[in-house]
């Protein structure tokens, strides 16, 4: 899901929440396959899958 920003200074509450949230569900659900990451945009996306 994209937020717009990454900077937490403007993000409401409720988004820092649900970005919370979401980090720890997939954290928790990442396996030695499948792995989470934070991307700010499609450059940083390219940049993780080149790593994989």
């Amino acid at each position: 899901e994209t937020k717009g920003t990454m900077d937490s200074l403007q993000l409401r509450p409720i988004e820092q929440a649900k970005i919370s949230c979401a980090k720890k569900l997939f954290n928790r659900i990442s396996t030695s396959e499948v792995k989470y990451y934070d991307v700010d945009s499609y450059q940083s996306l390219l940049e993780v899958m080149g790593k994989i």
